[in-house]
């Protein structure tokens, strides 16, 4: 989608700065962080990869929701080499202490990625109804009578004949401006 957020920084009256979040950029780096550490084993697809075979970010979210919603049977290891055994013991009894809590969140995100994806999935019925129904609405429009058709159009050059108007009354207003502040300049020059 590569779409980004214009962020502008406002002190008083003034504009402090002004720019660009990258949000395609910070979401697909959150994807990497997050999918090493709940065990999705397929690499990210590039954009035309996705693209290709049909899959969109909507179906890799739940997806990514769908595999990583098991917080509780993830892996325990440890990158320590003389501590390492420690470590992974340290790890185990706190995951058994936590272990009701983590199965309650476990539960809860099972919940959340079910609504997800059934919204999902309604929200892809709607979007194929909202189509079905433009479709129609373009084939009864195109039927109607050719008077119709005749109005719309003469209301369509008069929309664009007004906006003609409006763009040379811009021009003349900046003309009237542009005098106005010579004038202006001219009488503050005299009173020097």
């Amino acid at each position: 989608m590569g779409s980004a957020v214009s962020l502008q920084l406002f002190k008083g009256d003034e504009s402090l700065q002004s720019e660009e979040i990258p949000t395609q950029q910070i979401i697909d780096k959150l994807r990497q962080t997050l999918e090493p550490r709940i065990g999705v084993a397929d690499p990210l697809l590039s954009g035309r990869e996705k693209s290709a075979i049909g899959f969109d970010e909507e179906d890799e979210d739940i997806a990514l929701l769908k595999t990583g919603f098991d917080i509780y049977n993830i892996p325990i290891t440890s990158y320590q080499r003389r501590l390492g055994s420690v470590v992974i013991a340290v790890r185990k009894i706190v995951r058994k202490l936590l272990k009701p809590v983590l199965e309650r969140q476990v539960i809860y995100n099972f919940a959340n990625t079910r609504v997800v994806q059934t919204l999902s999935s309604q929200v892809q019925k709607l979007q194929r109804n909202q189509q079905i129904l433009d479709q129609k609405m373009t084939s009864e429009f195109s039927n109607q009578s050719p008077e119709v058709t005749a109005k719309i159009e003469l209301q369509q050059a008069a929309i664009t004949a007004l906006q003609s108007e409006i763009e040379q009354i811009k021009v003349v207003q900046e003309q009237h401006t542009a005098m106005l502040e010579e004038i202006r300049a001219q009488l503050l020059d005299r009173q020097k």
